[in-house]
């Protein structure tokens, strides 16, 4: 009587206006005071060495292949390679490549073996040795062993210089010179801190005094479909590359994954899902005293302006439902009304 049944309906207990259905928030929790939020400036803004670490993974994704000989490969490089692996002089199956990209120091491949590839230089052709671990699982046959392979360096990508002609060419929807990138980055992140602190005080700061039963058991069903669709996930995807799934039953899993038993997580999940119903919560708390509304047409109209396509709404609204997807909107009003209030100091 007590376990958790698993629920994909994310609005089984949401009205079509974003509201929980059948409660005044009112009753539910106690809230902090949300017309005098003080924000510390220095908790929000973002600094320059956020900004340089966002502009460095923009010249990544841009990174062009250089087949120059005497280019040499350093750790954090991207860079191209074939290889070929021999156990005891034998090739073995997945031990073999082609034009393979590897960003180096990634911990992508077994350890050393990206280490090995620092310091040669395009066109290289040489050894990597490297011991298999103990417990390696991609291939039992392997664990322990030692291992050669036979390494080819095609290329090294290289990162292009962020000038305001790179701007111009590839961030023309925000900028046209480097500085005003690095401003709408600030300004843009900004933003976002701001709503996210403000999220963070509404959760720690409101007090649920007594939990609405309906609408609890739905987030708890939801919270448990989500993890139970990554245990099938687990499942399939070892099927299909190794043969063999790693559990025997959704009971399995959460063993192996929390050791605990599935009635022990089962009871677990109300502290899990106290933080959202917190959110939303206040969310319908705040709608309802301020008389702030939400529709699915102003909430599509948001999301598109915010990036989202058209389709990617529908999509939200097919897997959720129309009362999950403005419940998400019109917590949104809700925090930029507090937001446009709050005194950043």
């Amino acid at each position: 009587a007590k376990s958790v049944p698993v629920n994909t309906d994310y609005s089984a207990q949401i009205a079509d206006n974003g509201m929980i259905k059948g409660i005044n928030a009112a009753d539910y929790i106690t809230a902090p005071d949300y017309n005098s939020v003080s924000v510390s400036r220095a908790d929000i803004e973002y600094a320059d060495t956020k900004v340089d670490s966002d502009i460095q993974a923009i010249l990544k994704e841009n990174a062009t292949l250089n087949k120059s000989e005497g280019v040499t490969a350093a750790d954090g490089d991207k860079v191209n390679i074939d290889y070929t692996g021999t156990v005891d002089g034998e090739e073995f199956e997945g031990g073999s490549a082609k034009e393979y990209d590897l960003e180096l120091g990634s911990g992508s491949f077994i350890d050393d073996f990206e280490d090995q590839i620092v310091g040669h230089s395009v066109g290289d052709v040489f050894a990597v040795q490297v011991t298999f671990p103990e417990d390696y699982k991609n291939n039992a046959a392997l664990a322990g062993r030692d291992a050669v392979f036979v390494v080819t360096l095609n290329g090294v990508y290289t990162l292009p210089e962020f000038t305001d002609e790179f701007v111009q060419e590839h961030l023309s929807d925000h900028a046209s010179t480097v500085e005003e990138y690095r401003q709408y980055l600030k300004d843009e992140n900004y933003e976002k801190n701001l709503k996210d602190y403000i999220k963070n005080y509404i959760t720690e700061n409101t007090a649920i005094t007594e939990y609405p039963s309906a609408y609890l058991k739905q987030l708890k069903g939801n919270y448990k479909a989500s993890e139970y669709s990554y245990y099938e996930y687990m499942n399939s995807m070892y099927s299909s590359y190794y043969g063999y799934e790693p559990y025997s039953s959704f009971a399995d899993y959460i063993s192996q994954s929390y050791s605990i038993t599935e009635e022990e997580y089962d009871e677990s999940l109300t502290e899990k899902v106290a933080g959202d119903i917190k959110y939303t919560l206040f969310c319908q708390y705040v709608a309802e005293k301020e008389g702030i509304t939400a529709t699915l047409d102003d909430a599509r109209e948001y999301y598109i302006a915010e990036g989202a396509t058209g389709e990617d709404f529908d999509t939200q609204v097919k897997n959720y439902g129309t009362g999950y997807a403005v419940q998400q909107y019109l917590c949104e009003k809700v925090v930029e009304f507090i937001s446009a209030r709050a005194s950043v100091n």
